[in-house]
């Protein structure tokens, strides 16, 4: 059983994301986008709808990898420098 998500303000997403490489942005976006697919019940007796899922965990394995590769932390300062 998982804990339900919950949404992120959309000015902190702002801000993370300004603070990462675009290639991190756009994985972290395939990431969440593959896992509102994947929660998705699968018939197991449609083959189109296995293959679609087949792509979608090879598009969140690649994010994960991505985001794996990638430090959490900028390595730019953010803090108010006085």
């Amino acid at each position: 059983m998982s804990a339900p998500r919950i949404p992120t303000p959309t000015a902190v997403r702002r801000f993370a994301a300004s603070q990462m490489p675009e290639h991190v942005v756009k994985a972290a976006a395939d990431a969440d986008r593959a896992e509102e697919w994947l929660e998705i019940p699968c018939s197991l007796s449609r083959p189109l709808q296995l293959a679609t899922r087949e792509r979608v965990l090879a598009q969140w394995h690649r994010a994960d990898k991505t985001l794996a590769a990638n430090p959490l932390r900028p390595k730019k300062a953010t803090e108010v420098l006085s």
